[in-house]
């Protein structure tokens, strides 16, 4: 009975480890946005644990990254125990067997027996082969299919954001309640709300996700997940796996499977397609499946109708995965190949090339520490979490300002928010190192950018009237307002020499348009070295100012004598 007890509640241990695990994972992701203190556990630790990552980086970089070990230790424990982290611990697993637990009341599963063909697992290989191949050329493609980057960014740029909007919600209509009961901490209470670029591409991924997982159990880890193929192929005869005996061919360990490991119509084990999650273990009636590494007999105790037990299948034997053919292995590795010739050669490309021997975008602002381009581009995970810590919202997912190859990466948007000269959180949690690790003194001399005044649109320049916000917010004190000849007011110009490009200048710009933008001009972009040493080398003098007000937003709770203009201004 005990024994009996065990297996029936092997699937609920299943699901307790996985949502302990996607509970982990999400006090790890938004624990970084406050005081990033020290942690039992590695804030990005489920990013280094991402194998496709950890195998397809260093490829594409042509260097190894330290930080991605732990991906390829997970790689050799898959061919011990095989794709236990699918089955338990990936937070992208979890979140699907979630969101169909919680839908499976209004929006059953459908049988789609077409599925079961091999050719929709095939899926999956093909993704991972076209992946090798463009990492092969130095192309970073894999960030499209990598799951733990992927559910990163759902939790922290969809979702998170989501969630504030609705607590803001909440406390603007809760107003009311708040003053009858006078709770006045929930009145004054305040969220910071949140905004991201390029969100329509992760509702729509995620939404279809959701949708297909109706359709067959965990449809992406089954048939789409390209770093579930790598785990599969290091998973075809694992040394702990499925044990069968005393099978009556009933079929309820195959309709239980969410892995569809077990063929339909031999009743054989796919090993390289097993979560090992245990759940044919508590469905098979006749207490005749176990996992381990010894015989059936051995690993149930002796409690079985089959002492030549142990055996992997039934039938002749355990088969592993269906996998492609060679030349469908080569046509998928070729035309991952294609697509990174495709995007080399681009106009706009910077792969494989200096980032000052490209054509960089205007608004292609990397954040302070970045690597030159051509290995940002590789390096990069396109997580979110430097997006995700930002103080001021300042970094956004980019569209084209970095070509294709640059898609989601991270850009410095000013006028969205500055970059604060007190702050290095990015390169602090950024897994792969593409965002350097920076301590502040480093940090301050790792320009940016060079703001630049577009006079057309600039009130003193254009109009004659008098303004000077952008000296006073600006912290490196690069902003000089001078006279000039045939300007009717002294007027603002910048100072390359002492800019940083935070971008203060810009975000409180009193145009509607900024006339005053930041330039990714004169970047300091190092693969290694000192920031400090490369800036004085080049003759910056990049140094915060301690002066009252620089950096800082002008006083807008202040009131203002009748007729007074707001700070900056002049008559």
């Amino acid at each position: 009975m005990a024994r009996h007890f065990k297996k029936r509640e092997a699937r609920r241990l299943t699901f307790c480890v996985q949502t302990a695990s996607l509970a982990t994972f999400l006090f790890l992701l938004f624990s970084v946005a406050g005081s990033l203190a020290e942690l039992w556990l590695p804030a990005d630790i489920f990013l280094r644990l991402d194998p496709l990552a950890a195998l397809l980086m260093p490829t594409a970089d042509r260097q190894w990254v330290p930080t991605l070990a732990p991906g390829l230790a997970l790689l050799l424990l898959t061919v011990a125990a095989g794709r236990f982290f699918c089955g338990w611990i990936c937070p992208f697993g979890a979140t699907l067997t979630l969101i169909r637990r919680l839908t499976k009341s209004f929006a059953p599963c459908l049988k789609k027996d077409a599925l079961s063909k091999a050719g929709w697992r095939h899926i999956k290989y093909f993704a991972l082969l076209a992946m090798l191949g463009a990492a092969a050329l130095g192309v970073n493609d894999f960030y499209w299919g990598s799951p733990i980057p992927l559910i990163t960014r759902f939790y922290a740029l969809l979702l998170h954001p989501l969630l504030l909007l609705l607590g803001n919600f909440g406390l603007t209509v809760g107003q009311p309640l708040f003053a009858a009961f006078d709770w006045t901490g929930l009145s004054y209470l305040q969220v910071n709300l949140r905004r991201f670029d390029s969100l329509y591409f992760l509702l729509a991924f995620f939404g279809t996700l959701f949708l297909l997982e109706h359709i067959r159990p965990r449809f992406w880890c089954r048939y789409l997940c390209p770093a579930g193929g790598l785990l599969a192929l290091f998973a075809i005869r694992p040394f702990w796996r499925r044990r069968v005996a005393a099978c009556t061919h009933c079929g309820r360990c195959m309709r239980e499977c969410p892995s569809g490991a077990i063929d339909p119509d031999t009743m054989e084990t796919r090993h390289g397609e097993c979560f090992v999650c245990r759940a044919c273990v508590t469905a098979c009636p006749e207490r005749g499946v176990a996992f381990g590494r010894g015989s059936f007999a051995a690993l149930s105790g002796g409690a079985t109708v089959d002492e030549e037990g142990g055996r992997d299948a039934v039938g002749v034997g355990a088969s592993s995965s269906p996998l492609p053919s060679r030349r469908a292995f080569l046509g998928a590795t070729g035309m991952g190949m294609l697509l990174a010739g495709v995007q080399r050669s681009g106009a706009h490309s910077l792969l494989g090339a200096d980032s000052r021997e490209g054509i960089l975008s205007a608004a292609c602002i990397r954040p302070p520490g970045a690597v030159p381009e051509s290995r940002f581009s590789a390096l990069c995970l396109r997580c979110g979490e430097c997006m995700k810590v930002c103080p001021a919202n300042a970094l956004q997912p980019a569209w084209l300002a970095a070509g294709p190859e640059g898609l989601f990466s991270p850009v410095l948007t000013p006028r969205l928010g500055p970059c604060e000269p007190g702050c290095n959180a990015c390169g602090r949690v950024c897994p792969s190192q593409a965002i350097a690790a920076l301590p502040l003194p480093e940090k301050q001399w790792a320009k940016v950018g060079t703001a630049v005044v577009l006079r057309e649109r600039c009130l003193v320049w254009a109009e004659g009237r008098r303004c000077m916000v952008c000296q006073e917010v600006c912290p490196y004190g690069a902003v000089k307002i001078l006279q000039q000849k045939g300007i009717a007011a002294p007027a603002p110009v910048v100072d390359a020499a002492r800019c940083y490009g935070c971008g203060y200048c810009e975000r409180h710009c009193p145009v509607r348009v900024s006339a005053v933008v930041v330039e990714p001009l004169n970047a300091l972009r190092l693969n290694r070295g000192s920031y400090m040493e490369a800036g004085m080398s080049a003759g910056l003098s990049l140094k915060p100012q301690n002066r009252e007000g620089a950096g800082a937003a002008p006083d807008k709770t202040r009131a203002l004598p009748e007729g007074e203009l707001p700070p900056g201004f002049n008559e």
